[in-house]
């Protein structure tokens, strides 16, 4: 039995991680902490998961490391190297690394981004694990495999439930786009582990709880313009299952007329699902995943295990939870 701490325990991704380690009898949550109280043996912990924001998250980290603990952060605040953290992703977040006391370059130099389907090897050795955003997560896995085979940059519009934003379902729909273009904050983690450039617009569905349905346009490369759009998406679909293992849980899959693929398919799921389409010298590709599951506390669940050395998806999805 492994001891487990969560900071921010009652915010939105904190209560999904305890969700999920309800399923999970290898792990013990034995220290909380949030805004309003302290709880438990922080000394304890082999591993603690930090649902906070960057700022947070960057004050937190070093303490919890001076302990030898190791740490899962949710915000963004470890996931680049230092270059692309400095360049790209601070000013975005209002952070000057400069001036600011919180900044951990040193840290950064040590994290892991926590992406399973692209970095098991080097999440089970890491100490300091940055988990991926839930649109990225979206993006990167559907969108990476395809190198080669499309070009130029990648047109997403992706819509969320508002438990992305930490709220609560509003009664009267209000679908509300906002940081559109080149503006959100998670476009340099998009495109650093994408390898695309991209323009982005989300859209919150403030009536709509959980799941995300991005859609990505981009530019076949010539030669695949000269083939049919049926072998087209074949070799589209091909390449994507090609590059994912059975545990990552991606799959392609395709509508049909008694079958139409959305969100409900993901609720609640590690999946995260793929379809594809090809038009006029573009492919449509659209990923499907639960933005609180493999999005982040499923995804951070499954980086502790790799980190722990548990069975990858123990506890998240019952036909892999054997030890």
């Amino acid at each position: 039995m492994y001891s487990i701490g969560i900071y921010g325990d009652t915010g939105m991704v904190g209560q999904e991680i305890e969700k999920v380690l309800e399923h999970h009898d290898q792990v013990e949550v034995c220290f909380r902490k949030n805004s309003r109280r302290e709880e438990g043996a922080l000394n304890s912990c082999e591993l603690v998961f930090l649902a906070t924001k960057d700022p947070e998250s960057m004050t937190f980290a070093p303490s919890i490391f001076e302990l030898g603990k190791k740490v899962i952060d949710m915000s963004g605040a470890f996931r680049f190297p230092r270059a692309e953290f400095e360049e790209e992703y601070a000013p975005r977040i209002g952070l000057n690394p400069n001036e600011s006391t919180d900044y951990v370059p040193e840290l950064l130099a040590e994290a892991v981004y926590g992406m399973p389907a692209l970095l098991q090897d080097q999440i089970a050795q890491a100490r300091l694990v940055g988990n991926p955003g839930c649109y990225p997560t979206s993006v990167v896995l559907a969108l990476r495999p395809l190198k080669g085979l499309v070009q130029g940059e990648a047109t997403i519009v992706a819509t969320s439930g508002i438990s992305g934003a930490r709220k609560d379902v509003e009664e009267v729909p209000n679908e509300i786009t906002y940081a559109y273009g080149r503006q959100h904050k998670h476009i340099p983690e998009m495109e650093l582990y994408s390898g695309f450039r991209v323009n982005f617009t989300p859209i919150v569905l403030q009536s709509v709880f959980r799941g995300i349905n991005t859609n990505i346009r981009v530019e076949l490369t010539e030669p695949l313009k000269h083939v049919s759009e049926d072998a087209a998406v074949e070799q589209l679909s091909q390449m994507i299952r090609n590059a994912y293992q059975p545990e990552d849980l991606v799959f392609v899959v395709e509508d049909t007329a008694d079958k139409q693929w959305g969100t409900r398919d993901i609720a609640d799921t590690h999946k995260l699902l793929v379809k594809v389409r090809v038009d006029e010298g573009f492919a449509y590709i659209c990923s499907l995943e639960d933005n609180l599951g493999k999005g982040a506390a499923s995804q951070a669940v499954e980086n502790m295990n790799i980190m722990l050395g548990l069975p990858r998806l123990y506890g998240i999805d019952p036909a892999y939870s054997t030890s």
